[in-house]
């Protein structure tokens, strides 16, 4: 009943200091080939917005590679 009880007291204050997300990312179309992406960061005192174009190709390789990232930690 103890273990129970600490592990329960654990669980909550971690999932109490977890960290926020704070980022956002919105890709919108430009055309058939470009693609626009908005990176709002408002961890911080001020707000960060980047604004980037990318082909539409150069794009979905990235996206590929993020991919196969995660997938690479999650097997590990």
């Amino acid at each position: 009943m103890k273990n129970l009880i600490l592990i329960l007291l654990l669980t909550f204050s971690l999932t109490i200091t977890a960290k926020e997300k704070c980022t956002t990312t919105i890709v919108e179309k430009l055309g058939d080939y470009k693609v626009k992406v908005i990176k709002k960061n408002t961890c911080g005192e001020t707000t960060v917005i980047k604004i980037q174009t990318y082909l539409k190709k150069d794009w979905q390789k990235l996206q590929k590679k993020r991919k196969q990232r995660t997938k690479k930690r999650r097997n590990k």
